[in-house]
């Protein structure tokens, strides 16, 4: 696909439009190649993507109605089968990926993640070029220390969201923008 075109049709689309279907591994790992050429400041490659599939995605969805129920619990809310079902409507992503920044102390912490996020962009990017979907959640508990130990991270590395990756047969509307003119100065 040409870039522009590339980059201006990519969407979100939510785990309720996915099918169920597998992303097959090598369209995962030409992602994650292009991921790995995100710009990088003395290339420390901040970037860090830990892939659930299977049951281990499974055992994360549980991982995240544990932590909802308990939280629920905690505020005095009840726990519905609409609750679950939010929850499972995940289970039809091909994929879960964590996706974490390692800060090195070799560059300020704020380019590292915004390396990160440039890599995290250029994967999402690499899938939809290859005609499969995603989301990027920053929900289920992804920037707290249960998560942080769940993961598996190391004390110099902070959670940067989940990447729920798909394929859809549904068709995916189009995006409104704000006019370019609202956010750009010309001097």
């Amino acid at each position: 696909m040409e870039t522009q075109a590339l980059l201006l049709t990519r969407r979100s689309v939510y785990p309720r439009q996915f099918s169920g279907e597998i992303i097959p591994k090598e369209a995962l790992e030409k992602a994650f190649e292009a991921a790995n050429w995100a710009p990088t400041h003395k290339r420390t490659q901040p970037w860090r993507f830990i892939v659930y599939s299977g049951a281990a995605m499974n055992q994360l969805i549980d991982q995240w109605i544990k932590m909802a129920k308990r939280n629920a619990e905690m505020k005095g809310e009840s726990w519905t089968e609409v609750n679950e079902g939010k929850f499972n409507l995940m289970r039809q992503s091909s994929h879960i990926i964590a996706m974490a920044c390692h800060y090195t102390g070799m560059v300020p912490e704020i380019e590292e993640t915004c390396a990160s996020a440039a890599a995290i962009q250029n994967f999402w990017l690499s899938l939809h070029d290859q005609g499969y979907v995603g989301y990027w959640s920053t929900g289920n508990g992804i920037f707290g220390e249960e998560m942080h130990a769940y993961l598996g991270l190391a004390e110099n590395e902070k959670a940067l969201g989940y990447f729920l990756a798909g394929i859809t047969h549904e068709p995916v509307p189009p995006s409104i923008r704000k006019p370019v003119d609202e956010f750009v100065t010309w001097k």
